[in-house]
């Protein structure tokens, strides 16, 4: 008899959850030369595995980032970007999800980074807001590239700052 009450209502809390698709969205990788300039890379191909049931601190899954698809304004560099970055070995840098925290400053999402085939933890600083059925997340965080065996790249006498800077601005649509 319990289990037969307990099946709807699992069924139920399985209905109400939402799948949470991309319908637009950049997650920027800043870095920097040393004794040159700023490095910019964006990449607007992402793939979200996320669900929301209740609210905003029920979000779960994961969002996937085509490291191919990184572009900045200069090709050249680009093209020694994605060498560097092993793309064709490792195209997808992908952030899964672990807790939703409401903090006074918005959110805290702590989850786990897989980038060029090494996983860490990583935690970002977040911003939600809903309006009719989107969710629109904005967030940074950073990491270094040693983290994740990648050398920064030396040309000469200039060395790429070992530290990413993560600018994120998704909206999301509720399915």
């Amino acid at each position: 008899m319990k289990a037969s009450l307990l099946l709807p209502l699992f069924a139920a809390s399985w209905l109400m959850a939402a799948d949470l698709v991309v319908t637009q969205g950049t997650v920027k990788a800043h870095t920097e030369v040393f004794g040159d300039s700023a490095i910019d890379p964006v990449t607007t191909e992402l793939t979200s595995h996320l669900k929301m049931d209740k609210g905003i601190d029920s979000i779960s899954g994961s969002i996937d980032a085509y490291v191919n698809a990184l572009k900045s304004d200069n090709k050249d560099r680009d093209e020694h970007m994605v060498e560097t970055l092993e793309s064709a070995k490792y195209p997808v840098a992908t952030y899964t999800f672990d807790e939703v925290v409401k903090t006074d400053k918005g959110y805290t999402i702590n989850g786990n980074l897989n980038f060029h085939g090494v996983t860490k933890p990583l935690a970002c600083a977040a911003q939600f807001s809903e309006k009719d059925n989107n969710v629109v997340l904005t967030g940074n965080s950073s990491f270094l590239m040693s983290d994740f065996k990648v050398v920064p790249p030396k040309l000469l006498f200039l060395t790429v700052r070992d530290q990413i800077d993560l600018d994120i601005n998704i909206t999301f649509e509720k399915q």
